[in-house]
């Protein structure tokens, strides 16, 4: 007896799928194993009995609709993140809206690429104070022309609006990770299934899971990633992501303009004047950078330049000048060596990451030049850049010899015998 179910969970070797309001457990044929992107979360199949109460997955039925990201690794990789969905939910924090851009834009044009619905929800909107939370509203009303819906507030809170505005469809919840995805999920699910296969159902965000929720939503649980890796943007694509610089191109002076240094620029004017928003900006020359639409020449940065700017350390709120730093480029706060992750490459100014560099190790280039390790507090990334001349100097000799006074050994035990140093740990 065949019975019509959905994609609950994938596993090695099987598949959980919802049947009639049942968790169901089904061996997985080899050939779906093995395919790319055969088989995903929300996908519609058929199953049957295998022998002794096994069911067994027997085909996959066609999809209504299938949504995809990119893989920077493999630009001409589709990776399928889920199939059958009505919305795409894009969550990013409160904090990430106020220092990045570019994930909703590319989530945006995901969803209007496989034909759904797609909304925004800002996260830990309680952790930030009235003022800031005035000044994202403004930002919001960019968005409201681009989605569906907008959505503010905690994740760990039941969002009744929310739920009321998907009831009764089947929802992909995207996002970074600890943006509060399933959090979200789990404050609009109904009672936990009672079944001995529900725990499953109920698993963290390591793969994708389908949850039944509340006024019969299913709600579609990802893993996070940072970035959906879109690749051959279109100039209308990118159009109705971003209807505001549109607008300014179009009666722009010059053919090839990079509206970030023309004098005369639409686009600069609007930035200059705080008529377009910087991060909208940021997202769109991010965008820019795919090099499938007509803005081709290269970005301006500090690569092949000075950077003459003054900036407030993120970490100690110092006033960092440029003047005393002994070159043309200042990379990192004097007082405290800290950074901010704004580069891919150095002098780029492409990262969206916007996280603290701290500095955690020192070493010396081929002739002599100190420079400092830098690590992400948000993403991990490491990067070496040269002191400067007016760096603090009793703070770069305690970051040197850090590795001799946390040493991995106990240095009572370190003798020295016959002009070698040696460990000895017996009594």
């Amino acid at each position: 007896m065949k019975k019509k179910a959905t994609v609950v969970n994938i596993m090695n070797k099987q598949v959980q799928v919802l049947a009639e309001g049942e968790i169901i457990s089904c061996l997985l044929p080899g050939s779906l194993v093995s395919k790319k992107n055969a088989l995903i979360v929300g996908d519609q199949v058929e199953i049957g009995l295998a022998g002794n109460d096994q069911y067994k997955l027997i085909q996959v039925l066609p999809r209504k609709t299938a949504l995809y990201r990119g893989n920077r690794r493999s630009t001409e990789e589709k990776v399928l993140v889920a199939a059958n969905v009505q919305y795409l939910l894009a969550i990013v924090t409160a904090d990430y809206l106020l220092n990045q851009a570019g994930y909703l834009e590319a989530a945006i044009i995901a969803a209007k690429r496989a034909g759904i619905q797609v909304g925004i929800f800002i996260s830990k909107w309680d952790l930030i104070g009235e003022s800031t939370q005035a000044l994202l509203e403004a930002k919001l009303a960019l968005y409201q022309t681009s989605v569906d819906f907008v959505f503010v507030g905690s994740a760990r809170e039941r969002q009744e609006e929310l739920i009321k505005t998907v009831e009764g469809k089947t929802v992909v919840v995207v996002g970074d990770r600890s943006c509060g995805k399933t959090s979200l999920i789990h404050g609009s699910l109904n009672e936990p299934l009672e079944k001995e296969d529900s725990r499953c159902t109920m698993s963290s965000t390591h793969t994708s899971v389908l949850q039944v929720g509340s006024r019969g939503t299913l709600w579609i649980d990802t893993p996070g990633f940072r970035d959906f890796a879109l690749q051959e943007i279109s100039v209308e694509e990118r159009n109705a992501v971003f209807p505001e610089i549109a607008q300014l191109i179009e009666g722009c002076y010059f053919r090839n303009c990079t509206h970030v240094h023309e004098e005369g620029c639409q686009v600069l004017e609007a930035l200059r004047a705080k008529k377009l928003k910087r991060e909208r900006y940021d997202a769109y020359q991010k965008m820019a950078d795919t090099r499938v639409v007509t803005c081709t020449s290269p970005r301006t940065d500090y690569r092949h330049s000075a950077c003459t700017e003054s900036f407030t350390c993120k970490a100690c709120g110092t006033l960092v000048v440029p003047e005393g730093a002994g070159s043309q480029h200042r990379n990192h706060c004097p007082k405290c060596l800290s950074s901010v992750h704004v580069d891919n490459e150095p002098g780029d100014r492409a990262s969206l990451c916007k996280g603290i560099m701290e500095p955690v190790s020192v070493w010396v280039r081929k002739g002599g030049e100190w420079a400092i390790i830098h690590r992400c507090r948000t993403c991990g990334t490491l990067n070496s850049n040269r002191i400067a001349a007016d760096d603090n100097p009793a703070l770069l000799i305690s970051i040197a010899v850090k590795p001799l006074a946390m040493t991995p050994f106990p240095l009572d035990k370190l003798s020295i015998k016959d002009g070698c140093s040696e460990i000895s740990f017996g009594r």
